[in-house]
């Protein structure tokens, strides 16, 4: 009994290395995405906070990663969230949309028994937005959203090469628009890729 056990641990800790992405192993993942509903929100100096709605949209981005060690993978990315109008509570034909531009780090732990899912994964995304804001207008000339901080996080499975990811990421910028507040453009998306391995 002891011997065969002892044989099913060995031949799992021989199969496992196949399974694993390894050390100096690089990847580029071009992906799709649907954002789910984008929320712009606005806080002011005394905490009040306003939320607006935007149509869903679409994104389109890429990911490229080295794996420093088994599994975790440090690179960098960038992902282009469409122009979508704003709900009629903000006014009428206004837009917003963003490009970010971020490093990334994604840790991958192995399934190897699931027949359905080969990995799952995190996502952890820092970098910089650039707002796409068209037309930012509440009865007065439109404005545009100032530039700033962007952070993303998010999990994903992947099958074949295949990825599917939920992601949720925040732009902040400013905007001078009652005298000076914080905006941040919020942002559920499901994205869909296939990874190249280099």
């Amino acid at each position: 009994m002891k011997k065969g056990l002892l044989a099913v641990l060995l031949a799992v800790a021989l199969v496992a290395p196949a399974f694993a992405v390894e050390k100096g192993s690089m990847e580029i993942v071009p992906k799709v995405g649907y954002v789910i509903e984008p929320l712009l929100m606005e806080t002011e100096d005394n905490a009040d906070s306003y939320a607006y709605n935007a149509e869903s949209t679409f994104s389109l981005g890429a990911d490229f990663y080295y794996y420093v060690i088994n599994n975790i993978g440090i690179g960098a990315g960038i992902n282009h969230i469409f122009t979508s109008n704003l709900n009629d509570s903000w006014g009428d034909k206004s837009k917003v949309g963003a490009t970010n531009i971020y490093v990334a780090v994604k840790p991958v732990f192995e399934l190897q028994e699931n027949k359905f899912i080969d990995r799952i994964y995190f996502l952890g995304q820092l970098g910089y937005g650039i707002m796409n804001s068209d037309k930012i207008s509440y009865n007065k000339p439109s404005e545009k959203l100032d530039n700033g901080m962007y952070w993303g996080v998010g999990a994903g499975v992947e099958k074949c090469n295949i990825i599917v990811e939920l992601m949720y990421s925040v732009n902040y910028s400013y905007f001078d628009y009652w005298g000076g507040e914080i905006w941040t453009y919020r942002n559920i998306a499901i994205n869909v890729g296939y990874k190249f391995s280099l």
